[in-house]
Order: structure tokens, then C-alpha cells, then sequence
């Protein structure tokens, strides 16, 4: 599915259930409700609706020019032939199709789906659920003559949860968001850049007693666009959304563990300092977040341990093709002007910080291994070299600030290393970044 669509398709379902929805306010002492606690009448006949109509304006578009742009993946026959070959498991394949619709699109249509799904009185897991019938009825049905996506499967209902409950939640609960903008300069590997960003976070776990939460007490977003003299330098993006958790608050402390789901997006372009990279993935793990008080100083440390589905950039493809020039790779690398690949991976990522009389001082490392998933691509009969990649991605982050009200001006430094291994062939490259922003947040 194509980005534009599915950002036309999430924009006007936002605006549609915002109005529909009006937002309820919660409580200081978190006694009352906000509606996206309260339990809902489900409006069946609405998703109904609601979810033909998307079905049909993306079989409409895939369907321009008698289907011409999309003759390319059709290896099934046009009849239910196809539909019962994707009843088992020879009929799934990863796909070929470029990055971003992978990336942005298909993530984009699963959290479409589960925004909606929310809006209309369901819960987490019966959101999830509606989520794969939809994808699945596009795989299967509309994209009746390709192979079902592996890839689509892994990335669309599973981003949707992080994607649409990060904006379900927001959009009914915005007066007890907190936003922030920055904006500042900077410098990577000696050039300099511009850096805007935004963030929002939603946090109505308790700050008294301790309990159980369930469904989306605490979500998140955050965009970051660097940009120099040749134009877009780089695109950042994520949201998250703890499902589940535990707290417990005392005297001196605050604690939270929880599941944790989030989505990330990396568009990196290629300079003389550094060269192009991408990543995107889709993450599950524990989460934990303390919080200690003593006098005016307050503490914060926390760590998340995620289990990763990602498609990224292989650092040491470019170096394994130029002694494999005549090898047949997978569809979604061979002769592609940007190749990546699909993998599984881990993230680890601990962080810390101290603020005292609004003097903010901290850092994070986080590190992610990946490895990639081999067989089952599209080509698969005709690749001569299914090599196996594996990757990893390091950052070290440390920063010191100042608050002034909803002001803030804010230092930071990072290191970070991408490198990565592809049969024999090795690559490796570090980076070092400075900024310094200012920011508001209400």
C-alpha cells in the first residue's frame, strides 16, 4: 500500500473519531475515567463501515491502470487457486517492495485499523485481531496473484498496536499530554546541521498507592528532522505504548514494570561524512522506570529488553557484492539503489538521570543486534546466494540541561556504531554528534 494513501487514510480517520469522540477529563487524584478507560459500547455496524470503505479506496488503487503498476509481484494465478495455495504455508513469501511503503505504509494501515477499532469500543485484543483479518483480507483477497507478505504480517498489526493506541489514547486524552518542540544546531563527524523536534507523553500511571494497569496508561511519540545545505539530512520517528504493568509508590520512590511495545523509523541520508542508512522496526518487550526522591533531587533510571522485528540497511553488503557481482540476491536487494533486508533482533537499552533546582544531567546506551531472516523470499527459486547478515546498532548518549520554566536549553553528545557482517565480508562505522537545542513544553 502506498505511504501517501495510507497517511490520507490516517489523517482523515483521525479527524473523523476526534470529533466523534469528545475527550474526557481526568482527575488529579486519577478517580475519574477518561473515556479511553471507560468501558464502550462496540459500534459494530460502524467498523463495518468504516473498514469496507478502506478496503475499497485500496483496492481501488491498486487496481489503477488495469493493475499495470503491480504486474511485477503477480506469481499466482487471477482465481481462488491462489487463495487456497496461501492456506498453507508455501504461499507466504517476504516481499520486494521498497522500503518506505514496507516501512511507513503497512505500519501506517495497521495503525489506521487499530485507531479505529479503539474509537469504536474494542478492546487491545480484539483491536488486534480486527487488525489481522483486515491485513489478511488484503493479502489474500486484494493482492489476490501475490504471494501473501511474511514481512506485512510481522509489521502491520504489530506496528498498529504502539502506532494506533499512541494516537487513540492522545487524541481522548490531549489536555493531560505533555508536548514539547525543540529546535537548535549541531555538528556529526564535523558537519553542521539544523535539528527540529517534536514529542508528546501520555503518563496517567498512578502516583499513589500501587496496582495493576492495563491498556495503554502510558504512550509516547517522537519525530526528529536534521537538515543542512543540501536539504533533508535525516528523519527520525517512534511511538510506543505500555500494554500492561505494575506500580508501586512510596514516600521516596516511584516504580513501574511493564510490556512495552513501540515502533522506530530511521531515514538516514547519504553525505561525504557519513553514508546513507535505514532502519525501521517493530519491538515487544519488558519495561522498567524508577524513580527516587531525596530533598530537591530526583533520580530517574529505567531499561527496556525488546525482541525486534526490523528491515535496515546491510553495512557490508557493498562490500560482499564487489566480490559477488554476478550472484542473484534477494528481491528486496538485488539491483536496488538502496538495498536492506528483514531480520529478527534484540535492544537493550538502559538509561539514567539526575534533576536538581531544574539542572537536568543523564544518558542512555542502547545496543541492538539483528540477524537476518533467510528463505521464503519472493525469488527464492532463482537466487543463487541466500548469505546470511547479521548487523548491530550502538548508541551512547549523554546531555546536560537546564529548565526555566516550559523553557529548557539542553547539550548533548553521542557516539554511536553501525557495522555489520555478510558471509565473510566485514564493515564497521562510528559517529560522533553534538547538539544544542532549545525547547518549550506544555
Amino acid at each position: 500500500m502506498k505511504t501517501r494513501t495510507t497517511a490520507l487514510l490516517l489523517l482523515a480517520g483521525l479527524a473523523s473519531s476526534a470529533h466523534a469522540s469528545p475527550t474526557a477529563e481526568l482527575t488529579v487524584d486519577d478517580t475519574e475515567e477518561s473515556k479511553a478507560d471507560k468501558p464502550q459500547r462496540r459500534r459494530h455496524l460502524r467498523m463495518a463501515l468504516e473498514l469496507t470503505t478502506i478496503l475499497a479506496v485500496g483496492n481501488r488503487w491498486y487496481w489503477r491502470d488495469n493493475g499495470k503498476p503491480n504486474e511485477v509481484d503477480w506469481q499466482l494465478e487471477h482465481d481462488m487457486n491462489a487463495v487456497k495455495t496461501k492456506m498453507g504455508a508455501g504461499g507466504w513469501r517476504f516481499d520486494g517492495n521498497p522500503f518506505d511503503i514496507n516501512a511507513l505504509g503497512h505500519p501506517g494501515f495497521g495503525g489506521l485499523t487499530h485507531y479505529l477499532a479503539r474509537q469504536n469500543g474494542y478492546s487491545i485484543g480484539e483491536t488486534f485481531l480486527i487488525s489481522n483479518v483486515v491485513s489478511g483480507t488484503w493479502e489474500v483477497f486484494i493482492e489476490l496473484a501475490e504471494y501473501g507478505s511474511i514481512n506485512d504480517a510481522l509489521s502491520t498489526a504489530p506496528a498498529g498496536i504502539p502506532i494506533g493506541e499512541a494516537a487513540y489514547q492522545i487524541v481522548n486524552n490531549w489536555r493531560e499530554t505533555t508536548y514539547e518542540v525543540r529546535g537548535g544546531v549541531g555538528a556529526e563527524n564535523g558537519s553542521s546541521f539544523g535539528v527540529v523536534s517534536t514529542r508528546g507523553e501520555l503518563d496517567r500511571i498512578p502516583r499513589t498507592g500501587d496496582g495493576t494497569v492495563m491498556g495503554g496508561r502510558k504512550v509516547g511519540y517522537a519525530v526528529a528532522m536534521t537538515s543542512d545545505t543540501a536539504g533533508v539530512r535525516s528523519i527520525d520517528g517512534s511511538t510506543e505504548a505500555t500494554l500492561v504493568g505494575y506500580y508501586q509508590n512510596g514516600a521516596n520512590h516511584s516504580l513501574h514494570l511493564g510490556i512495552n511495545t513501540a515502533f522506530l523509523y530511521r531515514n538516514v541520508k547519504d553525505r561525504p561524512d557519513r553514508a546513507w542508512d535505514l532502519m525501521s522496526k517493530v519491538t515487544a518487550g519488558p519495561t522498567l522506570d524508577l524513580e527516587l526522591r531525596r530533598g530537591d533531587a530526583t533520580v530517574t533510571v529505567g531499561a527496556d529488553l525488546s525482541l525486534d522485528f526490523a528491515m535496515l540497511k546491510s553495512q557490508a553488503y557493498e562490500t560482499w557484492r564487489a566480490d559477488h557481482m554476478t550472484d542473484k540476491v534477494r528481491n528486496v536487494m538485488q539491483d536496488k539503489a538502496q538495498p536492506y533486508y528483514y531480520a529478527m533482533g534484540a535492544t537493550l537499552d538502559p538509561r539514567i538521570n539526575v534533576n536538581y533546582h531544574g539542572v537536568n544531567v543523564g544518558g542512555t546506551v542502547a545496543a541492538s543486534l539483528f540477524g537476518s531472516i533467510d528463505g521464503a523470499d519472493r525469488d527464492q527459486e532463482m537466487m543463487t546466494a541466500d548469505t546470511h547478515m547479521t548487523d548491530h546498532d550502538a548508541r551512547a548518549q549523554a546531555w546536560v540541561g537546564y529548565e526555566y520554566g516550559n523553557m529548557s536549553l539542553v547539550l548533548d553528545a553521542a557516539l554511536t556504531s553501525r557495522g555489520g557482517s555478510m558471509g565473510d565480508a566485514r564493515q564497521q562505522t562510528t559517529g560522533q554528534t553534538a547538539m544544542l537545542t532549545v525547547g518549550y513544553r506544555r
